[in-house]
């Protein structure tokens, strides 16, 4: 989700996406309850298409009785309607064809029609056949829309709403369009106008190959010489599930049991024929109001809409049926556009469905605005324009949604004695985890696991036997150990600190258990462990997301293996791996009494001077369970030579020089630590950037040790002197 002032350009998204349907696959850490559900594995492709053909749609011959007018300040035409004139006609619908453009993948078939204002006309689940925006069986004016213009279509489906409030003036009018085909998915971009000296918009609607979603992208654009204020609004008019109606008191088929879930504590009536409700501009606490349950279509009287108050809080809404467990989902950013309003005709006294249309189908309405009402105006600054994203899918088989992005819905209820759980993704996923946590005391309650998780199919739900209230509990739904979306995840942004077990310096059976922990203001969620072998080998992944704490290590006789961990909390903060080469601890296996000089080493500074000795330090440490005869060889490099006196042990024998190197043998007794030191000068002129090197080979261990040492002759830097109070 973004927001650029940029010149206009078509842009295809890219993502990867192949679909499956999930199964089981590694075991729970917390196996406390099974899924209620096991769909089978589906290993096919989709590759977005597109055609266009005809659609006939009986239509009232209200285009003869239109009239063009202008609005000044956006310098943009519009038609208005000759009412008298248009009832005076006797009016009946007449078939009228219209060109239809259809976007399909494997889980979605959208259609859209641009000769009526560009709109989304159909967004038809594939799953189970239904189309989840409303479509009006016929086209018919309506006496809603801008004041100044005096009518509107409830046409049905997704449309486009500039620059004035209540549908704006173009969602009737024909837009231009072209297609673009990327590897990704296929793009249609809708354009109301290409005039000069105007304000413009362009609608970008994407169906990637790898997503169960569609993607769009509005445009303003300000060609004028002037700042403008103006209204957006895009309106869904949506019936999900079966039957292309919401329903109504004594007229429900289909038992629809419709939810507006929006995530928000208060709305501001926009306006209502209930007058048990707030008054139009007043504030209603949301979704409970004098015990009605206002997200409820079912609990109301009369028609209502309702903005966020003050704006939108969170970037998704959604409307839901409830009893055929199918709805849709808006994901958008909504710190741009900060409006969200819903509309209903009403349930129990409902406006009549003759209003709008020939039988008595009834829609709801989702809007989303660049204001936070249709009261307030958006900000365009002359020659600018404004761009975001915003994500549109279909939702099934969740018993309703309590979070969404555009990654994955989540359910998360509470019913008696048990905690339902669901989670619903818009695309194929491998490696997937669903865990539930009690806040308060950070205790695991569940961990459930699949390899492969499809997209539009069978979502993952769980029952877990909880009477902890909601508000205790977080739920993580990741992918690799990265979070896709959660529920109730705390505000934290310090990571977790870690901390691994010491192990002993070796261990006489190849299997051993290493152990860690970690400690966080949010609980911590889960770990990984890296592993090396030999002091300077590269750190591999071992453990990546484990839920344990202690886990067991199989090694090879005579091997040094080296261990680090770090965390990560609910929050998502993550703690970062050591860079001690040592790690956090390591052990040796030894399945035979043996010496073991791996954790010996070369130290020298890393650089020098010209004209200045350099120290060097060899540290021999015997960390296995006999003494050693270590014998050490080091050869000098050959731009340099020993400073006399400088060449010494710690203990045991003195070593030895022969004009090429250095040597020592003796024994380091289990445990010990022996240093060699001795001084090195060139012997030759170096230039300013040079390295040095040179190597020392420890044998008498479980194995030969080598260590090398480079230092560097540094370049000379003069800086600037500085006087104060100088005169």
């Amino acid at each position: 989700m973004h927001r650029r002032l940029l010149p206009f350009s078509a842009i295809v998204l890219a993502i990867a996406f192949v679909v499956l349907l999930s199964r089981p696959g590694s075991s729970a850490a917390v196996p406390i309850a099974e899924p209620d559900s096991s769909p089978q594995r589906l290993t096919t492709s989709s590759i977005t298409t597109i055609t266009t053909d005809t659609i006939t749609i009986p239509t009232y011959p209200y285009a003869a009785y239109l009239y063009t007018a202008t609005n000044a300040t956006y310098n943009i035409p519009y038609q208005w309607l000759h009412w008298a004139q248009y009832q005076g006609s006797n009016p009946h619908p007449i078939n009228q064809v219209y060109t239809r453009l259809t976007l399909e993948n494997q889980w979605l078939r959208v259609s859209l029609l641009p000769e009526l204002g560009g709109r989304v006309y159909e967004l038809i689940f594939k799953l189970t056949g239904n189309n989840e925006l409303y479509r009006n069986t016929v086209i018919k004016p309506t006496h809603w829309g801008p004041s100044d213009q005096g009518w509107w279509l409830a046409a049905g489906g997704l449309e486009w709403g500039l620059p004035v409030e209540e549908h704006g003036y173009e969602s009737a009018i024909p837009w231009l369009y072209d297609v673009t085909t990327g590897v990704d998915g296929i793009t249609v971009t809708l354009r109301d106008s290409l005039q000069p000296d105007r304000l413009r918009a362009a609608i970008a609607v994407f169906l990637p190959n790898d997503r169960a979603v569609l993607i769009v992208r509005p445009r303003i654009e300000n060609d004028r010489n002037v700042d403008l204020n103006f209204k957006w609004w895009d309106n869904a008019l949506l019936a999900p599930g079966p039957g292309n109606s919401v329903g109504k008191a004594g007229a429900n088929p289909n038992h629809i049991d419709l939810k507006f879930i929006y995530p928000e504590t208060q709305v501001t009536v926009h306006s209502t024929g209930d007058p048990a409700l707030p008054h139009e501009g007043w504030a209603m606490p949301w979704p409970i109001y004098n015990t009605r349950d206002m997200s409820r279509l079912q609990n109301w009287n009369q028609w209502l809409g309702f903005f966020a108050r003050p704006s939108a809080s969170s970037d998704f809404v959604s409307v839901y049926d409830q009893w055929n467990k199918e709805g849709v989902v808006r994901v958008f950013p909504h710190t741009v556009a900060t409006g969200s309003k819903g509309f209903g005709m009403g349930w129990w006294n409902p406006i009549g469905a003759g209003e709008w249309t020939d039988d008595d189908s009834y829609y709801v309405e989702l809007h989303g605005g660049l204001a936070p009402t249709f009261w307030d105006s958006a900000f365009l600054g002359a020659h600018q324009v404004i761009e975001w994203e915003e994500t549109w899918y279909p939702v099934g088989d969740l018993d309703t949604i309590t979070t969404a992005n555009a990654e994955a819905a989540l359910n998360v209820t509470q019913t008696g004695t048990q905690l339902n759980i669901g989670a619903y993704t818009t695309r194929w996923r491998d490696h997937v985890r669903l865990s539930v946590f009690r806040r308060s005391t950070c205790e695991r309650l569940g961990e459930f696991s699949f390899d492969d998780l499809a997209a539009a199919g069978a979502p993952l739900r769980y029952v877990i036997p909880t009477t902890l209230p909601t508000d205790d509990i977080t739920v993580l739904f990741t992918q690799n150990d990265q979070t896709l979306i959660g529920y109730n995840v705390p505000i934290d942004g310090t990571p977790p600190v870690v901390h691994m077990s010491a192990l002993t310096n070796y261990v006489t059976q190849p299997t051993f258990s290493v152990g860690w922990m970690g400690l966080d203001n949010s609980c911590v969620r889960s770990f990984d462990v890296q592993v090396k072998d030999d002091l300077y080998g590269l750190w591999t992944d071992w453990l990546t997301g484990t839920m344990t704490t202690t886990h067991t290590f199989t090694g090879t006789h005579g091997h040094t293996y080296f261990f680090r961990t770090r965390a990560r909390d609910l929050a998502g903060n993550q703690s970062t791996y050591s860079n001690d080469p040592l790690g956090d601890t390591s052990t040796t296996v030894l399945l035979t009494p043996a010496a073991v000089m791996e954790l010996s080493n070369k130290v020298v500074p890393r650089f020098f001077s010209q004209g200045q000795g350099i120290s060097y330090r060899v540290e021999l440490r015997n960390t296995g369970n006999v003494n050693g005869y270590i014998s050490l060889t080091d050869t000098l490099p050959l731009s340099m030579g020993l400073i006399s006196g400088t060449l010494s042990a710690s203990a045991g024998p003195a070593p030895q020089f022969d004009g090429a190197g250095i040597s020592w043998q003796g024994s380091v007794t289990d445990a010990q630590v022996i240093s060699i030191t001795y001084a090195l000068t060139p012997t030759i002129e170096l230039l300013h950037g040079t390295g040095v090197m040179n190597t020392v080979v420890i044998e008498g261990g479980v194995f030969p040790v080598t260590r090398t040492a480079i230092t560097t002759l540094a370049f000379n830097v003069y800086l600037p002197i500085i006087l104060r109070n100088a005169p």
